[in-house]
């Protein structure tokens, strides 16, 4: 029964969509409303500035930190770890008093892979931030570092394994038309190593 404790506790937890909350307290706003209508990290950023974004980033890094804690604490097990991330993924994405209509866990899930595997999750999200770089593109590499996460995971532990896999499976579901713009040309560029340079005040020649 534990491990099905664990993903209600991740499911309560991820309804918590820190977008809206940000969105209806500060901004006055529903943030579905807007730009993509993904109540999520990167909209919120994109659309309404880089503090709100970072913001939502947090909030929905602290919710994560709290149930997997609770699992933690509660039902010592690893395993449940892993049960209560999918809980988390599932709550986030598919929320019940948003008409199951959430965000698509990018943050929460490299939450859950820190928590879980801190140096696995640390290696995969670095490769995905190389990609992000390479790419151009905030579609593809979150969706290669879950992957590889979940592959290294299935080596070590392949009940661990096929959870980390569905959490994928939901974030590909979430990025599906992301990931068709993409692969037709049609997918937004992010240029992060620009970014990061005119925010240092470094001139590209």
């Amino acid at each position: 029964m534990t491990p099905i404790y664990a993903t209600l506790i991740g499911y309560l937890f991820g309804n918590f969509l820190t977008a809206m909350i940000v969105g209806k307290i500060f901004l006055k706003i529903n943030p579905t409303q807007y730009g993509s209508h993904n109540p999520g990290t990167a909209n919120m950023g994109a659309v309404f500035g880089k503090k709100w974004g970072i913001l939502t980033c947090l909030g929905d890094l602290l919710k994560s930190l709290i149930a997997l804690f609770i699992v933690y604490f509660a039902f010592p097990a690893h395993i449940n770890i892993a049960f209560c991330g999918l809980g988390l993924i599932l709550g986030h994405c598919f929320p019940f008093w948003n008409h199951f209509q959430g965000g698509k866990g990018v943050a929460v899930a490299a939450q859950i892979t820190v928590f879980y595997d801190w140096k696995a999750g640390f290696a995969t999200l670095l490769v995905a931030l190389v990609l992000t770089a390479i790419m151009q593109n905030l579609t593809i590499p979150p969706l290669v570092f879950m992957l590889l996460f979940s592959v290294y995971e299935f080596l070590q532990n392949q009940e661990a394994g096929i959870i980390f896999m569905v959490i994928t499976l939901i974030m590909v579901f979430k990025f599906w038309k992301d990931i068709v713009d993409f692969f037709t040309g049609h997918g937004k560029k992010v240029d992060i190593l620009y970014s990061i340079k005119k925010k240092l005040g470094i001139k590209s020649k």
